[in-house]
């Protein structure tokens, strides 16, 4: 009975994973995050070396403008959203007549809370990338960034 348990678990395995996918993990090049960087070598206040990546302000500022790009499109889509959503007098009505409308007008009332939020987030990270670039193109000398991995 165990040689079957262990055969059917073979065979489970064997049929779950597929071979092309296997080939595709293995066969796919290193990706940005898995990279070698280039690393400085520098010492803290207590005199421990640290290894930080040596990056360039002009990199930094491209991904800082890319990310920002992104905030700002899906800032308008929300905003489009909130647009063509708005509870209206047919919602009302709906909520009025229909048994569920209750619960229909709730879920409606729910999801534009949400995406109003989710607008606040974005509006204030895209605020708060602004004033990052903007003192990256101010300020003169070094800058050290910190990335969690």
């Amino acid at each position: 009975m165990h040689r079957c348990y262990v055969c059917l678990a073979a065979l489970i395995s064997v049929t779950t994973i597929p071979v092309s996918a296997l080939a595709e993990v293995t066969a796919q090049p290193a990706t940005t995050h898995t990279q070698s960087r280039d690393w400085a070598d520098t010492a803290n206040d207590a005199g421990f070396y640290i290894d930080l990546p040596a990056l360039n302000d002009t990199q930094l500022m491209g991904l800082i403008k890319t990310c920002r790009a992104s905030l700002t499109h899906r800032e308008a889509q929300i905003t489009r959203y909130l647009d063509e959503n708005r509870l209206d007098a047919k919602d009302a009505l709906i909520t009025a007549i229909l048994p569920g409308g209750l619960l229909y007008a709730l879920v409606r009332k729910g999801n534009l809370t949400h995406m109003r939020t989710e607008l606040a987030e974005i509006t204030q990270e895209i605020h708060e990338l602004s004033d990052d670039l903007l003192a990256m193109q101010v300020e003169t000398g070094e800058l050290t960034v910190a990335q969690l991995q």
